[in-house]
């Protein structure tokens, strides 16, 4: 199976985990849960200026994510909403007025437009906003695989393990990932210490997940890709393991995730 993935995985893996074996999958609901959806622009497109936004994601963690179309090129940005009744506030983007499954949105600039809305399903507990604690990583190494340990996940830290390692640098962005969210709309959002995010198709079935992402991203494809999710003590353990398409190189990244409220 072939998926997009943050490079980190590709060139990531094994270290000491502080869990000890046990299935919890005991956590509150997230409390944006009731709240959480996707919309969709309405209408004719084609005249508007506004038909640039293709999608709102409203995460169960309070995420928003919206996708931007320009000059042919799809981007994500991201931030936290808040609810007043039936109002939702996006900052930086404008509002969205919720009428059943209809919503008005109000960019802050550009003209008002309707967009469906799809109520998200809260029918596994992976879905919500993820913190990242550290991660695990492995990748072959002059000789042999290299593991290390980072806490959080920090770009230029991965990228110094990746050079001190003999793969070449440039493959990660600057900044950091700040979270890892799964919605009950089918969505798996990538959220950067930038307010962007890389947003993908994701089915979750059992312990595997599957996902392909959406637009162009900042990431690498993976070829034989396989990623897994299990609970730990409260922990999400989302492991990662494939090589780069069309190279030999090979590996594994686990996240050790925490529940955001």
């Amino acid at each position: 199976m072939k998926k997009t993935f943050l490079l980190a995985a590709v060139a990531a893996l094994p270290v000491l985990f502080a869990c000890s074996k046990g299935d919890d999958t005991r956590f509150e609901d997230p409390r944006f849960i009731q709240y959480a959806g996707r919309l969709i622009p309405t209408g004719t497109k084609a005249d508007a200026p506004e038909a640039l936004v293709e999608s709102i994601e409203l995460t169960e963690s309070g995420l928003f994510v919206v996708g931007t179309r320009t000059d042919g090129k799809l981007t994500f940005n991201t931030g936290a909403y808040s609810v007043s009744g039936s109002t939702y506030t996006l900052p930086g983007f404008g509002t969205i007025e919720l009428s059943g499954s209809s919503a008005t949105v109000n960019p802050a600039s550009g003209a008002s437009f309707t967009a469906s809305f799809r109520q998200a399903s809260g029918a596994n507990v992976a879905y919500r906003g993820w913190s990242i604690d550290k991660i695990r990583a492995t990748v072959n190494g002059f000789h042999d695989p290299v593991t290390a340990e980072f806490k959080g996940c920090n770009f230029a830290e991965i990228s110094k393990f990746l050079e001190d390692n003999g793969h070449k640098g440039g493959y990660l962005p600057s900044g950091s990932l700040n979270s890892i969210s799964f919605t009950g709309t089918g969505s798996i959002v990538f959220a950067y210490s930038d307010n962007t995010a890389d947003l993908g198709d994701c089915t979750i079935s059992g312990s595997d997940v599957s996902f392909s992402w959406q637009g162009e991203t900042r990431l690498f494809e993976l070829q034989n890709g396989k990623a897994t999710i299990e609970y730990l003590d409260g922990k999400c353990i989302l492991k990662v393991e494939g090589s780069l398409k069309g190279s030999t190189t090979s590996g594994t990244v686990t996240f050790v995730l925490s529940p955001l409220a």
